[in-house]
């Protein structure tokens, strides 16, 4: 089907006078499309989910659909992404090849970022996931899908990575060994945040600055977008990985590990920035742990990379030979400057 006729499915002012596709994501197929209504453009975003990482994709529809019902009814007139509905009254279309699009609003005069270099930013960023969270702490977390089972869930990895290192299927344990004994002996981390009994609310679960958008207009709040891991979660690994990603020194595949380390005057904006709007409804346990996140989901992420080294390669992209290895090094590294 011709990208006109999947646009004249939904409800738009007018019909599409041109398209271009935006190609700076890594997942879904994704257009900006101009639309006329009268003698003035508007702009849209259309895209399709890849059902390759997510087999479920009306399952992330659903959850899309019942977040932003939520805070538009709980806080109506937050500026969000804001599904725009098919003629049928659906808010995203199945074709009959199973294909699931959605259309959003193009968001005009806003900036994204993909590093964040000033503390002011860092406020900001988090500020922003951490109004998000709180817009849907009164949300039940069992109305919304787990579209990726375990998906921060650290010893479920820990233990994926033994039994990699047990089978090592592809001859690579003995060049990565020193690693696995790190790891190994964090064992004690991998529990200390699904082990506490901490409660289970609604987390965004990919809180990397190219996911907020920030309007020219420094009086008007940020807009987190790209809500495809939303479910049910921990809090704190929402704020582990900002500070993981966000207050880094250096890329995740950076080989010299010199380079390495976490910015602590980023990791304390951050903090700043995420209390000043989760700190009403985060509990004082939560409070307490958080110095504690960014490291359990470093040794996560960390976890992950060697496993899928020793496996092979069958997760994670790789550019060049041990490029799996060098990511896990290089998360390592960031846990110990922790």
């Amino acid at each position: 089907m011709e990208l006109q006729q999947i646009a004249a499915r939904f409800i738009l002012p007018g019909p599409v006078v041109a398209h271009e596709e935006i190609t700076t994501g890594l997942i879904n197929t994704t257009y900006a499309i101009t639309c006329r209504s009268g003698k003035k453009d508007v702009r849209f975003i259309l895209q399709s989910i890849n059902s390759a990482v997510f087999p479920e994709p009306e399952r992330v529809m659903e959850n899309i659909f019942h977040v932003t019902l939520h805070i538009g009814s709980r806080d109506p007139g937050t500026e969000q992404i804001q599904l725009i509905p098919i003629h049928e009254g659906r808010s995203w279309l199945r074709l009959p090849n199973n294909t699931i699009w959605r259309c959003y609003p193009y968001h005009e005069e806003t900036e994204s970022y993909d590093k964040i270099d000033s503390p002011e930013l860092a406020f900001r960023a988090a500020a922003a996931f951490g109004r998000f969270q709180s817009r849907l702490s009164d949300l039940d977390p069992s109305t919304l899908h787990e579209t990726i089972p375990n998906f921060h869930h650290t010893p479920t990895y820990f233990a994926k990575l033994l039994a990699a290192v047990k089978s090592d299927p592809v001859g690579r344990l003995a060049g990565a060994q020193a690693e696995v004994d790190f790891i190994l002996s964090k064992e004690s981390l991998t529990t200390a945040l699904t082990g506490a009994g901490l409660p289970v609310r609604i987390t965004h679960n990919d809180t990397k600055i190219s996911n907020i958008l920030f309007p020219t207009d420094p009086a008007l709040p940020p807009i987190v977008i790209d809500l495809d891991t939303v479910m049910p979660g921990l809090s704190l690994f929402d704020y582990g990985d900002m500070v993981r990603s966000a207050a880094s020194s250096a890329a995740e595949d950076e080989p010299d590990l010199e380079k390495v380390f976490i910015i602590n005057q980023l990791r304390d904006a951050l903090t700043e920035g995420y209390l000043s709007t989760a700190g009403d409804f985060l509990t004082p346990r939560e409070k307490a742990l958080l110095p504690l996140s960014p490291k359990v989901i470093t040794l996560e992420l960390a976890t992950r990379f060697l496993t899928d080294h020793l496996l092979g390669d069958k997760y994670f992209r790789v550019k060049f030979p041990d490029h799996n290895l060098v990511r896990a090094r290089n998360q390592l590294a960031l846990l110990k400057s922790m």
